[in-house]
């Protein structure tokens, strides 16, 4: 298993919207086995589960975050990022 995006110490960008709303980043792991389950946490927090296709939106606040993924199989991948600004 490994992080295609945001590699490690990152800083991204979580864009807004044309409205206004907060916008969401496309977070991707690829993993050995398609067909396996990951289990995605940030900061501590189960966010959800991808499986064939792992790709996740999410929408962090600005600051440093810890995302912390687990496979069906207990391998565990962390990474740290900076979400810069909104």
């Amino acid at each position: 298993m490994d992080m295609i995006y945001p590699k490690t110490e990152s800083k991204i960008f979580v864009p807004k919207e044309l409205d206004g709303t907060m916008g969401s980043t496309l977070f991707q792991v690829v993993h050995r086995e398609p067909q396996a389950t990951v289990y995605w946490h940030l900061d501590g927090q189960y966010i959800g589960s991808t499986t064939r296709s792992h790709k996740l939106p999410m929408a962090p606040e600005e600051g440093t975050h810890e995302i912390t993924l687990v496979d069906e199989r207990g391998e565990i991948l962390e990474r740290s990022f900076q979400v810069v600004s909104h």
